[in-house]
């Protein structure tokens, strides 16, 4: 069993709605719809660019971020497949706020915040991670610094060579709530009150926080289904 898979595990046991563990944390709460911006339909709106952002209230205090998560739960199995392309993910402090704060008239630059954006990852999606009713993607970068202190969050997407099929892959949206908001720029602009449910792995600025006793059993319960999933992968 690999630490990555242990990763995915916790992440799950936080999307079902158990108490956050510690060292992770998922914004946004799954609501009866998805969206297939940017993940599954790259070409539809001549996507460029795909923003997202995350409010800093949101987030426990400094952090290092190490791996993103996005999920695909509530159209799973609708037989859409990832898109193709090269896809650049960068973080950076924005100004903007999610409630419908990200602007779409003056170009994706105009919500980075100057000097701040670093790149977290870039090239071809990476391949889902089946785990109980969902699908996990995860995208492990240059661990990007980040104080919600100092700004809100920006994930910013661009996409290059993007390709897709339908039907379009579909990733779970979060309900109307403050705490995330997307925009999207190509051949069409526009902004939407909701973003991605995504999970954030990360090592406090402080360092590895020691999870409360509750907690600790929620991670050892995730970790032993984790295992038997693995050993029932093995054994059939």
């Amino acid at each position: 069993m690999t630490k990555r898979a242990v990763w995915h595990g916790l992440l799950y046991l936080g999307l079902a709605g158990a108490s956050l563990q510690a060292d992770t944390i998922v914004l946004g709460i799954p609501a009866v719809s998805a969206n297939c911006d940017p993940i599954g339909c790259p070409t539809f709106f001549g996507l460029g660019t795909y923003q997202q952002v995350y409010l800093g209230n949101a987030f426990p205090g400094a952090m290092t971020i190490d791996d993103i998560g996005f999920y695909q739960s509530e159209v799973l199995g609708n037989g859409g497949q990832l898109a193709g392309g090269t896809f650049a993910l960068s973080l950076s402090y924005t100004t903007a706020s999610p409630l419908g704060g990200l602007d779409v008239s003056n170009g994706p630059s105009a919500n980075i915040e100057p000097g701040t954006e670093e790149q977290f990852f870039t090239g071809t999606l990476p391949a889902f991670t089946p785990y109980a009713t969902e699908n996990i993607l995860t995208f492990s970068g240059t661990p990007f610094a980040y104080n919600p202190a100092d700004g809100n969050l920006l994930l910013t997407v661009s996409v290059t060579g993007g390709t897709d099929s339908t039907p379009y892959l579909f990733m779970d949206e979060t309900g109307t709530t403050p705490v995330t908001s997307s925009a999207y720029f190509g051949t069409g602009n526009g902004a939407n009150s909701t973003g991605l449910v995504t999970g954030i792995n990360y090592t406090p600025a402080t360092g590895p926080s020691t999870p409360e006793p509750a907690s600790l059993v929620l991670v050892l319960a995730g970790i032993g289904l984790i295992g038997y999933k693995v050993r029932r992968h093995r054994t059939s």
